[in-house]
């Protein structure tokens, strides 16, 4: 495939737009959170709606105002600076969105730990990125990888399907940094394996079905 190409599956697939989808993956397959999708809509919309401005919007709007205030020099080519500055504006965002859903009732616990593993993996991410240039788009489609596997121990169920997808996207867009040279191996491996790792693990030892 072409630069294009690799080019579009990365943005396709950027960082920013992991935890929406990780979010809908937990809302449809946990049995013990909220009701069907068929007889109430809104909760789907809600959730979904508030993890995508908090974590897509949000740092949209403020990244593009650091660079029109002049704090970083590039969004889309960003130096390691500048990816210090955006991940660490990111990451209160994403803490904004835990704290939204810190109150939710115990039948939504998958729901706030998933959040719970994403703010663990942004700050890991933002330690890490200060010795290496870790890909985060590594970490993204780590963490939905990560997601799917906790979800199958924490529910109990066959999620083949669900874990397929993620670890083609997984090979995707790890295949787009490496191809557009934006990354070496090891920055790609370490970020899978911060994703992977931190959504697996909370789930594991942070989620208890009734």
């Amino acid at each position: 495939m072409g630069k294009k190409i690799w080019t579009f599956i990365s943005y396709l697939f950027h960082p920013a737009i992991m935890p929406t989808l990780g979010t809908f993956v937990v809302l449809w397959n946990d049995p013990y959170l909220f009701i069907p999708l068929e007889a109430n809509v809104e909760p789907w919309v809600i959730v979904l709606g508030v993890v995508f401005i908090c974590t897509y919007v949000l740092p949209l709007i403020l990244s593009f105002s650091l660079f029109k205030m002049g704090r970083i020099s590039s969004i889309s080519h960003p130096t390691e600076n500048d990816r210090h500055i955006l991940l660490g504006f990111t990451s209160l965002c994403f803490i904004l969105v835990y704290y939204s859903f810190h109150n939710f009732p115990s039948s939504a616990q998958s729901l706030k730990t998933f959040m719970l593993g994403i703010n663990i993996s942004i700050i890991t991410t933002l330690i890490t990125s200060l010795f290496t240039k870790v890909s985060f788009h590594s970490v993204g489609v780590g963490g939905l990888l990560g997601t799917v596997i906790g979800l199958m121990q924490y529910t109990h169920t066959n999620m083949f399907t669900w874990l397929a997808g993620a670890f083609a996207l997984v090979i995707l867009t790890a295949l787009a940094r490496y191809k557009l040279k934006a990354h070496e191996a090891f920055e790609i491996y370490l970020g899978l394996i911060i994703g992977i790792a931190t959504q697996a693990l909370v789930f594991f030892f942070h989620t208890h079905p009734a």
